[in-house]
């Protein structure tokens, strides 16, 4: 090997080992944070405010009146004057049936009345003759008898055959089918062109103005309602009705409470809704929202940390953030009820939680409060 090869060889490394040295002293400072170092941090003071409590709750909506609709009497089912899923007021034609046989007997059950009644009338006449010529003696009493008991007849055909003409003009009416109720209309179960019979069905119908809504309510939920032990209480309060899908609600009242728990440990109950503008379908699923004004500490979400052993604050004191355990329950998106581990006028840090540690210097930027 030649000198010079060997002496490029030596500078190659001497080089080599001054950059390693100068990457071990010159290298990145640490990113550790210098424990003298101060952080800044928004603050929150904690105070009671009111608030609104809410409970919300999986419900679904029922129709208050749903029924089935059906032939009152035999004949051809000619028309449909309503379509599958139209709303229908009470008293609207929804079919008809063959009229001519109906109107047929109609009209001889109404001459039949008037013949009765010329008959009445003449022996009414009979009667009156008869009685008169009996009481001068000039007719015997089995004429008189006869002629009473004529009377009393006529009367009695008169009668049956006013009997006949009612019930004529009702199946008459019958061939005219009717919404008993008002509501939506259901599938329909006959086509037109088919004979029907009494009790055939022909369609349903669904009332949707009111509507009721039920739902249960859990038993944590009523601890947490104060309903424990109580349940007659929730009768009569106002319930919202809505779905995440409809910016449309509805304010209810609840007008039927159960008298004990079922199976999965939950009070059933129930409320109706107007639904004046039908914004909402039986069988619908909804969200049923009990609320109430209250009062506590509120603290803000941001200012919590979540760790394995539960939720956490950083309370500032003295200039000196320290963590500390506490209950909570949520009452919106923003904000937490406190329910044990803080109390009134105690300060939080809002951010930079990340950055804190037991006795981190913090210096205060901003406070914040509701």
């Amino acid at each position: 090997m030649s000198l010079k090869r060997v002496l490029f060889m030596l500078l190659l490394l001497v080089l080599l080992f001054s950059c390693e040295r100068g990457a071990k002293e010159g290298g990145q400072p640490s990113s550790a944070q210098p424990a003298n170092m101060t952080v800044p941090v928004s603050i929150y003071k904690l105070e009671e405010k009111d608030y609104d409590f809410r409970v919300e709750l999986p419900g679904k909506t029922r129709s208050r009146e749903s029924i089935v609709v059906v032939a009152r009497v035999t004949g051809i089912l000619q028309r449909m004057l309503v379509s599958e899923g139209s709303f229908v007021k009470k008293g609207q034609t929804l079919f008809i049936i063959e009229r001519d046989p109906y109107e047929a007997e109609y009209q001889a059950a109404k001459a039949a009345v008037e013949n009765a009644k010329a008959e009445l009338e003449k022996a009414s006449a009979d009667w009156k003759r008869v009685s008169s010529s009996y009481k001068a003696k000039l007719v015997s009493e089995a004429e008189r008898d006869q002629a009473y008991a004529n009377y009393q007849k006529a009367l009695a055909n008169l009668s049956l055959a006013q009997a006949r003409l009612r019930q004529a003009e009702i199946n008459l009416n019958y061939t005219v089918v009717k919404a008993e109720i008002s509501g939506y209309v259901g599938k329909r179960l006959v086509d037109p062109g088919n004979l029907v019979q009494p009790g055939k069905e022909l369609i349903s119908l669904y009332s949707v103005s009111p509507l009721e809504v039920e739902f249960s309510i859990p038993e944590r939920d009523l601890e947490r309602l104060g309903l424990l032990g109580d349940y007659v209480k929730l009768k009569g309060r106002t319930v919202e009705v809505k779905r995440d899908e409809m910016k449309h609600q509805e304010m209810g009242k609840v007008f039927f409470v159960d008298a004990r728990l079922d199976e999965t440990a939950s009070l059933k109950a129930k409320a109706l809704i107007p639904n004046s503008q039908r914004k909402f379908l039986p069988d619908q699923f909804v969200k049923v929202i009990i609320s109430e004004k209250r009062r506590g500490l509120l603290l803000p979400q941001k200012a919590v940390l979540f760790t394995p052993k539960g939720p956490i604050v950083y309370v500032i004191e003295n200039g000196t953030a320290n963590p500390r355990g506490i209950a909570i329950e949520e009452v919106d998106k923003d904000y937490f009820l406190v329910k044990a581990g803080l109390k009134e006028g105690e300060v939080v840090a809002l951010d930079n939680l990340m950055r804190l540690k037991p006795g981190t210097k913090v210096k205060v930027i901003q406070g914040e409060g509701r």
